[in-house]
């Protein structure tokens, strides 16, 4: 994630989608919410710490890892026949 998430606009958002409280329950079993800078990631199985480091290690610059970067960049590619900048 790029910032911390307003969880009570996120919870007000799928209040509008059925099955609440399925969803409320995915949400919950992903794991709490960590803030390692440059990072904010939710992590469930693993200790927090520990995936900061891996995040360190796959991030070739700035706080994309490198993966997801070049996903979200093939991704608006095959979308929008072209990438962008903020990926």
């Amino acid at each position: 994630m790029r910032r911390q998430p307003d969880l009570d606009a996120v919870i007000d958002a799928m209040s509008r989608l059925p099955n609440l409280q399925q969803r409320e329950e995915l949400l919950k079993r992903a794991g709490k919410i960590h803030e390692y800078s440059p990072f904010v990631f939710q992590v469930c199985g693993e200790e927090p710490e520990i995936i900061a480091k891996v995040l360190e290690k796959l991030t070739d610059c700035g706080k994309v890892p490198e993966a997801l970067r070049l996903a979200h960049l093939i991704s608006a590619a095959v979308i929008k026949g072209e990438s962008g900048s903020s990926a």
